[in-house]
């Protein structure tokens, strides 16, 4: 008797145990984000913001952009992580076709751009890298064209302004 509820003790445990190393594995996307242009490649300039909020299967990013004396833009992309495809317009305004799967402890965005009358397929894989302090996002298009973009974890020390800068707060 005391055999059995010692393994149904070790199950119950076990079960609880891997949804929530799961949910951490995944969640870690959640936060505010700032591109870290200098660990980019190809390098980048501006500002770009993002703020996601990832509750498995939905996914929500809000994207701040500023580059040099152009117009601040600003978008909201709704998703879940089940492959359905969803329709939503990017900064530029051209409308982006994607669907969005996780694998292991990464999310797999497939993506057609439409723009000017052109489709642009691509594939990005973002990983929350470096103990939760970087988000990765690898960016291939069947061109062979590779960008790798990385954006550091904003702080609760820091705050976003309307521009969707980062700057920090005196405690």
């Amino acid at each position: 008797m005391i055999h059995s509820v010692r393994i149904f003790a070790c199950i119950l445990l076990l079960s609880t145990t891997v949804p929530i190393a799961w949910s951490q594995g995944t969640s870690g996307f959640s936060g505010v984000w700032k591109e870290d242009n200098d660990r980019c490649e190809p390098k980048r300039n501006g500002e770009v913001t993002l703020r996601i909020e990832y509750h498995d299967p939905y996914l929500t990013v809000e994207t701040s952009i500023s580059r040099n004396s152009a117009n601040p833009r600003h978008a909201i992309q709704k998703y879940t992580t089940d492959g359905k495809v969803s329709v939503s317009t990017g900064t530029d305004g051209d409308e982006f076709h994607t669907s969005v799967a996780r694998k292991d402890s990464s999310l797999i965005f497939s993506i057609e751009e439409h723009e000017d009358g052109r489709i642009l397929p691509s594939k990005e894989t973002w990983s929350v890298i470096e103990n939760g302090a970087t988000l990765a996002r690898i960016r291939e298009r069947p061109n062979g064209d590779k960008q790798t973009l990385l954006f550091r974890r904003i702080t609760e020390s820091s705050s976003v302004n309307e521009s969707g800068t980062a700057e920090k707060r005196d405690k």
